[in-house]
């Protein structure tokens, strides 16, 4: 399957304005796919300047912009929804995009954002198992049935166009999760986290080809930070300043709450220390991304390209630039399955 490349993004406030930021992602978003990106992700939050908008809203715009490149959720907090709107969302979605939607899901990390709707983080994995569950067999069956309590079963007039459903999508570094997805054949995408994605991506694989061997091969991604300048020296300092700005935001809750013990994962140096951030001229940020093909099987790459304090223009000179080697990467990428 040949190399993708994705952008994620949390439509974080920066230092911008609300409104500002959205009709700014959406002009971004456009872009990346003239540029040959193939999918656009976004996240979920609440209560928090991580993120301005509810993604089913922002997507639902984002498919009026878009007509080729993929797009979805990296990940709805399933924990956070009523699972009956969420199916009928989902499948809104795929119907707008013509079936481009991807399907991310997850149990949530914050558990503050958790409390805002009556969720304990300790319960919230067995919640998303059994409302995904109830999702899933809704597309199957046309009628939505609850999960846990005694509802009238809902007809769904409205369901996906992919079948048996859109893609589900996972974002996790864990072994188990990686094993548990791959032998599901589902979507996972990965931080490098210093070297520790290969062993991912191998688990992930492993289990894949015990269960599915044939069947047409799913997305085993490397997330990381990039932003591409002009220069190594003048990039770096541009992400340093622009990371930062998006480290406040990302911890600003927590903070909020007392809790500081997790501020370093996600300080931009020590996102640059376990190559999370990939950061320099577009030579620079492409024989990197070419390392990571040539020391662990992955096919796909998502990419945090907006972040902190980045302008639009800014933002989209760094894709340009990203995009610029894209090609270079997708022969490195086929090279490497030929050895293989």
């Amino acid at each position: 399957m040949a190399l993708e490349f994705g952008i994620f993004d949390s439509i974080d406030l920066g230092r911008s304005a609300p409104g500002a930021v959205m009709h700014g992602r959406l002009e971004i978003a456009a872009h990346a796919e003239a540029i040959g990106f193939d999918r656009y992700h976004v996240t979920e939050h609440h209560g928090t300047a991580l993120s301005v908008i509810p993604p089913s809203l922002f997507l639902a715009a984002l498919s009026q912009r878009t007509s080729r490149m993929r797009i979805g959720t990296l990940v709805y907090v399933v924990p956070d929804h009523e699972p009956l709107r969420l199916a009928e969302d989902v499948a809104t979605l795929d119907q707008l995009t013509r079936g481009r939607f991807d399907f991310g899901v997850g149990r949530g990390v914050s558990p503050f954002e958790l409390e805002y709707f009556g969720v304990a983080a300790a319960e919230s994995d067995a919640i998303l198992r059994r409302s995904l569950a109830a999702i899933l067999e809704s597309y199957r069956t046309g009628a939505f049935t609850h999960p846990t309590e005694a509802r009238p079963v809902a007809n769904l007039p409205t369901l996906p166009v992919q079948t048996p459903h859109p893609p589900l999508w996972y974002a996790s570094g864990t072994p188990a999760t990686a094993a548990r997805v791959g032998a599901e054949g589902h979507n996972l995408v990965a931080r490098w986290e210093g070297g520790a994605l290969p062993a991912i991506a191998s688990e992930f694989w492993d289990a894949w080809r015990a269960a599915h061997g044939g069947e047409p091969e799913p997305r085993m991604g490397a997330a990381a930070g990039v932003y591409v300048g002009e220069s190594d020296a003048g990039a770096m300092d541009r992400y340093l300043t622009a990371g930062h700005v998006y480290w406040e935001r990302l911890t600003s809750l927590w903070h909020e709450h007392g809790v500081t013990g997790a501020d370093h994962l996600y300080e931009p140096q020590d996102m640059l220390d376990k190559q999370n951030a990939l950061v320099g001229s577009a030579a620079t940020v492409r024989d990197r991304l070419a390392a990571m093909l040539e020391s662990a099987e992955i096919n796909y790459f998502e990419l945090t390209t907006t972040f902190g304090d980045l302008s639009v223009e800014e933002a989209k000179a760094s894709i340009s630039r990203l995009g610029g080697v894209l090609d270079d990467l997708r022969g490195v990428a086929a090279g490497a399955r030929m050895v293989g």
